[in-house]
């Protein structure tokens, strides 16, 4: 199994869209809580559906916060 880092820009497949996200937390059974969206609210994600961007490397990835500013994925407020 994958392991993630709070901060890191991921995928989630939830079986009809894939949706980008930055892992927020992680659980002690292993799932993730991922933000989403601009606020800092987080949905607890199964880990089995969530994968690594494998040529994360090759992008600027920025996130928006409720206040509509840029960050980074290790920039994100916990």
């Amino acid at each position: 199994m994958e392991k993630f880092e709070v901060g890191e820009a991921v995928i989630y497949n939830n079986g009809t869209s894939l949706q980008l996200g930055i892992v927020k937390r992680i659980c002690d059974n292993g799932d993730l809580f991922i933000n989403y969206h601009t606020g800092d609210t987080a949905a607890r994600t199964p880990i089995e559906y969530v994968h690594k961007i494998k040529n994360l490397y090759a992008f600027h990835i920025y996130r928006l916060d409720a206040e509509g500013n840029e960050r980074k994925p290790n920039e994100v407020k916990l």
